[in-house]
């Protein structure tokens, strides 16, 4: 009887791996090699300026909607600009400094799960 519970648990083992590799692994090999060039970041900047844009615009002609509400007509701010400008900067930045935190995290493992941070210095 062990001899069989041993043979299933092997054959679902190696299913579960063959899957892995044929499923998982091409992605997440994907995703490290965009991950490490700086394409994943770049994709992810040149979706800001749209991203950001529509959103200002909306955020704009609500705030005319509801001025007209009240019968007053929205005056542009001159400070508005700059402060879109200085948003998407920011958002900018921000993505900037997550994929170098994401590239430090590669190459040092510092997304090993627990298992594989355990077995590095040989412990169990």
């Amino acid at each position: 009887m062990m001899g069989i519970a041993a043979d299933t648990y092997a054959n679902l083992t190696r299913q579960m791996y063959d899957d892995w590799e044929q499923r998982f692994y091409p992605k997440q090999k994907e995703l490290l090699e965009k991950a490490s060039t700086g394409q994943l970041a770049s994709e992810q900047l040149s979706r800001v300026d749209s991203n950001m844009q529509s959103s200002l615009r909306a955020s704009t002609q609500s705030n005319i909607n509801n001025m007209a509400r009240f019968g007053v007509a929205a005056e542009p701010d001159v400070n508005t600009e700059a402060r879109q400008a200085l948003g998407i900067a920011g958002a900018k930045n921000a993505i900037r400094n997550h994929a170098e935190e994401r590239s430090m995290s590669i190459l040092s493992g510092a997304n090993m799960g627990l298992r594989q941070k355990m077995n590095v210095g040989g412990g169990m």
